[in-house]
């Protein structure tokens, strides 16, 4: 991708998330007042679970392109670039697995 490209998936993905960061705030502030079985309830439906998977995918694509520039500015070696690019592409993939067997148990329970 070139160095345009990514500045301008960096830029709107940051603009995406502030809405998204703004509604979850709201959301936090408002799921601290309820119980525990009402928190499940409201996570549980189709739209709670969409949200999150939402702000996760996209928060992960944001992430990743800031890495992505850290590492093309700081790290020369190829070798070393490609050993981190793989250990990150793992760690965000972990995070996916989780965040996603997080609602998955919501969901069930």
């Amino acid at each position: 991708m070139s160095a345009k490209n990514t500045w301008k998936l960096h830029r709107w993905s940051t603009i995406l998330l502030l809405p998204l960061i703004a509604y979850l705030f709201i959301k936090i502030i408002h799921l601290s007042t309820l119980p525990y079985n009402l928190i499940l309830s409201e996570l549980s439906n189709l739209w709670g679970v969409g949200y999150i998977l939402i702000f996760t995918v996209l928060g992960l694509v944001h992430m990743n392109t800031g890495v992505h520039e850290i590492l093309d500015d700081y790290v020369h070696s190829d070798v070393v670039k490609r050993i981190l690019n793989v250990i990150i592409s793992i760690f965000f993939l972990l995070i996916l697995i989780f965040v996603c067997l997080s609602l998955l148990l919501i969901f069930i329970g």
